[in-house]
């Protein structure tokens, strides 16, 4: 490109722009150039006024007694966790086993991509300054914090992309909040779930991209900016490398200029998405023996679902439709339409980004996503759907009130998710002892047994495919027993004054009496709002007393102890008690290693430590009076052996150890000629 030309095409963008100032008006979509001054410059004062407030309702309806609780999140976690200890990627083969995969191999690694791992060690650095000055368990909102800040992001990343595409602000405003609190994006706050880093990734590059190619004076640093953060989603779950073509395309095509200015820009865009590539080529041969390994073993064969049975639960179904759970996709096709003249090229992204998505999805194996609150694997191109939506509310009259109806509805919808733990209704339901016939295909065969020839699958899976058993049911009737006792009373139930609570909710009956599950009785009680029961001095119950950092360091210790490193276990095991002082488990681990070391009087100070008064748990309490019965035994402290037994026989009153407990303290009890 000559100098010349260059000054025209500035000019002539430069004439627009005073035109549609001088006249009042905005040209919605047409793409006006935007003054390259830097993301500070960007970021201007409303931006950041739309990330305060998003923040401050995120903080009031947070909470931190979610994280950790599902195994895909535990593994993410303790990966982050050996990597911020050890600088090491291994983690424990108990997660591990959970999810199917070997007990017997010599390393265990978690099958998933290293994104938020690799962000998880921002609010790792934190946990032991907040655990000591705020007291035991207070360091797990870090991560929910870590997560609202993501999300907040994410939704004025959604403005920002508004605004390069030249929509006015009060379009940008109605899309940021809708995308953060009308879509799952407000529940997953306080889930340990990748998906709202791999939104922020994806949306991040667009925005990149947008901006980077409607600048006046573009600058490389734009596209080297958008490549990074394409690689980094890749890296965060490798599936996400199918969407890059796509993003490739549109930046072709929306590049200007010379060839030669395209292609060296368009360089700059492809080099850090090919680093990244060596680095998870690298990664995956470390971990998987193989690059083009992934953790998910025989990737091929997880694609069985029929495509439009898979289509209709990710789209339409009342169990996991995102037109139920993110209603603003409903104008998705709406505004498509109305882009082929004005925003061609914002069509052939968009429209080339989400059928790749849903199609991919819709026939993966679990394309529910698991144990989640709505459709879980779509959450990375939701943003990106908003956008989308939102750009007929400048094109389309009275598309206002269609577009506002949308948001209303999914933040009431999304409420409920916010307001019941999405586990609370899987545990529910599956108190109901039958499993239930259901004619579906393409699912693992752990979920179901063949009899009859017939699939019988139990009822949590029912919750992905039976309407009657629809979350946004179940959660709005959880809610009216929580809040109304109806049909029974919570507090009757915990005071043991119901003999049998058998409800009938076609077509199951859930026995709320067969749950003696704490966390699912203490989520069943309250939403556990962090900010609420901070401000409150609400008494935390004592199983969200435990950070889960202490929690992932004694699974680091059971790793050590897998691989035979004693010494690493012990330093673990020591570190997770100084961390979870009122939890027996690490205790009772290291003061194994210790005997098997010969340091039985040490042992025996590791577990008194424990029962020093206020950190006893009667149920825990037992194990640990068991074993320093039997670690006096070692010392030949007979009579403290004998103490230690008759105690505990006093917190067993039932059950075949007792019996044996009974006999082996007669036999301590008689003297020996």
């Amino acid at each position: 490109m000559t100098p010349g030309s260059t000054a025209k095409r500035i000019q002539k963008r430069g004439t627009d722009l005073v035109a549609d100032v001088r006249s009042g008006t905005s040209r919605p979509g047409a793409g006006l150039p935007v003054r390259a001054t830097g993301v500070f410059r960007v970021l201007q004062n409303q931006n950041l006024s739309l990330f305060v407030l998003i923040c401050i309702v995120y903080l009031c309806t947070l909470t931190d007694k979610a994280f950790d609780w599902i195994t895909d999140g535990q593994v993410m976690f303790d990966t982050a966790v050996g990597l911020h200890e050890f600088g090491e990627l291994g983690i424990s083969p108990e997660p591990i086993q959970e999810l199917g995969g070997r007990s017997d191999a010599p390393e265990h690694f978690g099958k998933y991509g290293l994104g938020l791992s690799i962000v998880e060690q921002v609010p790792l650095l934190l946990v032991t300054p907040v655990e000591k000055i705020f007291g035991e368990g207070r360091s797990n909102v870090l991560f929910p914090m870590m997560n609202m800040i993501l999300t907040a992001l994410t939704a004025v990343l959604v403005a920002l992309c508004l605004q390069d595409l030249g929509f006015r602000s009060g379009t940008r405003w109605w899309a940021a909040l809708g995308f953060a609190f009308a879509t799952p994006a407000w529940p997953y706050v306080s889930y340990d779930f990748s998906e709202p880093l791999q939104a922020l990734c994806l949306v991040a590059a667009f925005w990149f991209v947008l901006h980077g190619t409607r600048s006046l004076t573009r600058s490389f640093l734009w596209m080297v900016a958008a490549g990074f953060t394409l690689g980094f989603a890749v890296l965060t779950k490798e599936q996400l490398v199918i969407l890059i073509p796509v993003y490739a395309l549109y930046l072709w095509i929306t590049l200007s200029g010379s060839g030669r200015e395209k292609r060296r820009l368009f360089v700059w865009f492809t080099l850090p998405i090919i680093l990244w590539g060596g680095v998870i080529a690298a990664l995956n041969l470390y971990r998987f023996t193989s690059i083009f390994a992934s953790g998910y073993e025989r990737v091929g064969s997880k694609f069985t679902t029929p495509l439009l049975s898979g289509l209709y639960g990710l789209l339409l179904s009342p169990n996991k439709g995102i037109i139920f759970y993110a209603p603003l996709s409903i104008l998705v096709p709406w505004s498509l339409w109305k882009l082929r003249k004005s925003n061609p090229r914002e069509l052939a992204f968009f429209t080339g980004l989400f059928l790749i998505q849903i199609v991919l999805v819709a026939k993966w194996i679990s394309w529910e996503g698991g144990a989640s609150w709505g459709p879980r694997l779509l959450m990375p191109i939701i943003p990106l759907m908003v956008i989308c939506a939102a750009m007929v509310l400048e094109s389309v009259r009275r598309s206002l009130p269609a577009f506002a109806s949308c948001v209303m509805v999914g933040v009431l919808i999304n409420l409920l998710g916010v307001s019941v733990n999405f586990l609370v209704w899987l545990n529910a339901v599956d108190t109901n002892q039958a499993r239930l016939p259901l004619q579906i295909q393409g699912r693992p065969m752990r979920e179901y047994v063949e009899h009859d020839g017939k699939h019988w699958f139990r009822p949590y899976t029912a919750t992905n495919f039976v309407p009657a058993l629809s979350p946004i049911l179940g959660h709005a009737w959880l809610l009216r027993l929580r809040y109304f006792g109806v049909p029974f009373s919570l507090k009757a139930l915990e005071e043991g004054s119901l003999d049998s609570v058998v409800v009938s909710y076609p077509p199951i009956e859930m026995n709320f009496t067969l749950s003696k599950d704490p966390f699912f009785r203490s989520q069943l009680r309250s939403a556990h709002f962090w900010l609420y029961e901070t401000l409150t001095h609400q008494p935390r119950d004592e199983i969200f007393t435990y950070p889960v950092y202490g929690i992932s360091i004694e699974r680091q210790g059971d790793r050590a102890v897998a691989k035979g490193d004693r010494d690493r276990a012990m330093r673990c095991f020591s570190r997770a008690v100084s961390l979870v002082p009122n939890y027996a488990s690490p205790a009772l681990k290291l003061s194994r290693l210790l005997v098997d070391q010969g340091k039985s009087h040490e042992a025996a100070e590791t577990l008194l430590q424990y029962l020093s008064p206020g950190k006893r748990n009667r149920d825990q309490e037992r194990a640990v009076r068991l074993q320093l019965a039997q670690v006096y035994e070692k010392t030949g402290s007979r009579d403290a052996a004998m103490e230690q037994f008759r105690i505990y026989l006093t917190l067993q009153p039932s059950g075949e150890n007792r019996n044996a407990v009974q006999r082996h303290l007669l036999e301590l009890a008689t003297p020996h000629p």
